[in-house]
């Protein structure tokens, strides 16, 4: 019999049971993942599969009911956890009908009050605290209680839902929900003027992968590739070639201590094994061609290698837009600077609208793009 105790990383708070997953699929998923270690990749996307049904608001009493006589004392009016509670708190309520979108009405375990979460992105944005930091301050933080707001006995969540929550936004196209509620808000309040004075900037964004050379990422891609074919093809299907590759990129390691004239040899066996692998799967079904990875190591291969012959050659400098890391596709390698203003990163550039302070207003930033 399952036990939800068996699956922390499923349930994101304490649950009576199985009786609020939803019908469909649902135990099926869970006997998957008590199958071998190899199906516990799989998590995160059959978690964020499954539909979540929106719980019922529950609007807060009086600013000070719970916390009590204490809050005026320590949090005065210009408090930033205060003027969120008053003038933030009441924008974020207004937009539950569009995070209802994320949501299915009456199918699936209920969730955690979406209008709490996208108060708790925007603290931990605020505080640049990490999830499980975020969890703790709500849970344990007086201020945050206060702006959210919420009751000094709530007993928080599970990190995890704040990663499940921000992948539910991205799905259904709310990533800037709260960006364009605030601005609006500050529309009607007269604090920003709707043809404002702007200056532009631009800044970098890292991205969260390493720094990879080329023959490690056709090595890494040619291995998510790999691991992506294992789930679908059976053994028996699978070409003669398939121990062979799977010895040199899953479970062997690059030795970074080889001589140039070895790496080099290895990158062009690289390339041989890619696409070789790719002239097998022509003759095979759409999935397994179209597999996200498999696209990914053809896109890999075209940048890295030229055929001469029918063999591959690497080439001496790929191109600007090459994918840099197969985990991160879209993030490129940028530089800007001489000297020592030089500076290079892995990662994406945002450009940055804030608007001018007129009559003693503040400065806001209206516009993010990346």
């Amino acid at each position: 019999m399952l036990n939800p105790s068996d699956f922390p990383f499923w349930l994101p708070s304490p649950s009576p049971g199985l009786a609020g997953l939803s019908p469909k699929g649902s135990v099926a998923t869970l006997i998957l993942l008590k199958k071998p270690a190899e199906n516990a990749i799989r998590l995160g996307s059959l978690v964020l599969g499954f539909s979540m049904s929106l719980p019922q608001f529950d609007p807060p009493g009086p600013l000070f009911e719970d916390v009590g006589s204490i809050v005026p004392a320590l949090f005065d009016d210009q408090n930033r956890y205060r003027l969120f509670a008053q003038k933030v708190w009441p924008v974020l309520v207004r937009c539950r009908e569009q995070l209802a979108e994320c949501y299915t009405p009456e199918n699936g375990r209920p969730a955690l009050e979406p209008v709490v979460l996208l108060g708790v992105l925007i603290l931990q944005f605020l505080e640049r605290a990490p999830d499980r930091q975020a969890v703790e301050m709500v849970t344990y933080h007086l201020g945050w209680k206060l702006a959210l707001p919420l009751r000094l006995a709530d007993p928080g969540f599970h990190p995890t839902t704040l990663v499940h929550f921000r992948q539910r936004l991205l799905e259904h196209a709310k990533s800037d929900l709260a960006f364009d509620a605030v601005l609006e808000a500050l529309h009607q309040e007269g604090l920003l003027s709707k043809r404002c004075r702007q200056r532009l900037d631009s800044t970098h964004v890292v991205a969260a992968v390493a720094n990879l050379s080329g023959l490690e990422c056709v090595r890494e891609t040619l291995r998510l590739a790999l691991e992506e074919l294992a789930e679908v093809l059976p053994e028996p299907a699978r070409p003669a070639f398939w121990p062979l590759l799977w010895d040199r990129y899953v479970d062997s390691k690059l030795d970074y201590r080889s001589s140039a004239e070895t790496l080099q040899d290895k990158f062009r066996q690289a390339g041989a094994d890619g696409f070789g692998l790719l002239h097998w799967l022509e003759g095979l079904r759409s999935d397994l061609r179209y597999g996200t990875q498999v696209e990914l190591l053809a896109e890999v291969l075209g940048q890295r290698f030229a055929l001469k012959d029918n063999r591959p050659e690497p080439l001496e400098q790929s191109e600007g837009s090459a994918v840099q890391s197969p985990h991160d596709p879209d993030a490129q390698y940028a530089a800007k600077g001489r000297g020592k203003q030089h500076k290079a990163w892995l990662g994406y550039k945002a450009q940055v609208a804030e608007s001018l302070p007129e009559q003693n207003q503040p400065a806001f930033v209206v516009s993010i793009v990346t």
